[in-house]
């Protein structure tokens, strides 16, 4: 997953083959964040998620499911007339609702990305809320 700032905000999922045959990523799905309110500026976006293991380490009271995971994003705009008044923001997505695009891109098998706007991944797929706190309580 890459985080752009073009175009108001847009994240690119990408996918690695299953074999060792084929490790190269390949584009699945650009999604796009909803347009900025007016005078706003889009100037950060930023994700943090947990580390994947294919297993969980060995005498660990508990490690997360993959189908639990979630990934925070973190955006930070501006009033475009008034620089250095950050308003942070974040949403929070489930693993799964990134992974259905990369098992779709599987089962079509064709080259290529689509190309989603935000009102058919982010409003049923994510939970999004003005940041009124510091950054710790992300670990």
């Amino acid at each position: 997953m890459i985080t752009t700032l073009k175009d108001g905000g847009e994240i690119h999922i990408y996918s690695f083959g299953k074999s060792s045959s084929h490790k190269q990523a390949t584009h699945v799905a650009t999604w796009h964040l909803p347009p900025p309110h007016a005078a706003r500026l889009l100037l950060e976006l930023t994700t943090t998620t947990g580390p994947f293991l294919a297993r969980p380490p060995p005498g660990v009271p508990f490690a997360s499911a993959h189908n639990a995971r979630v990934h925070v994003f973190t955006l930070h705009h501006d009033i475009e007339t008034h620089r250095g008044r950050w308003q942070p923001a974040c949403f929070v997505m489930h693993n799964q609702t990134l992974m259905q695009y990369v098992d779709a891109h599987r089962e079509r098998k064709e080259a290529g990305a689509v190309d989603v706007p935000w009102e058919e991944w982010g409003p049923h797929g994510t939970r999004f809320f003005v940041l009124a706190m510091g950054f710790q309580w992300l670990r």
